[in-house]
């Protein structure tokens, strides 16, 4: 099937330009410049501790998305084996106890007697 795996998005690069633009400001100070508050900073290190978290998760979610599409696809093959082996038993107990037995009914297939016989109806005249 094939799950779409998320691209680096607008946000992050929206996030390592102003990065980039605090690195610069920052750079012709003397000190580090906060531009957040004294209870909550924000700096340069915690604009990059976040930048590298999105990324990781970013990461970690296509990581698992090729394991669910290995598992998927896993899942279909035996999927497709099971049909196989029902298709078979309800073949094979035509040739054990006929297509007009109780037995192939109770496997579910549909007895002789009890298909609808076809109506064929008159072409009419052209």
């Amino acid at each position: 099937m094939g799950f779409k795996e998320k691209a680096k998005s607008g946000i992050v690069e929206k996030a390592e330009n102003r990065l980039s633009g605090m690195q610069v400001v920052d750079g012709s100070q003397d000190k580090p410049v906060n531009y957040g508050s004294e209870k909550g900073p924000l700096t340069v290190q915690e604009m990059t501790a976040q930048i590298n978290l999105v990324e990781a998760k970013r990461a970690e979610y296509n990581k698992t998305l090729k394991t669910a599409d290995e598992i998927s696809n896993e899942y279909d093959a035996e999927e497709t084996k099971l049909n196989e082996l029902c298709k078979k038993v309800l073949s094979n107990a035509v040739g054990i106890f006929g297509d007009d037995s109780d037995e192939y009914e109770q496997l579910g297939g549909t007895r002789k007697s009890d298909r609808k016989k076809p109506v064929r109806q008159p072409k009419a005249p052209k």
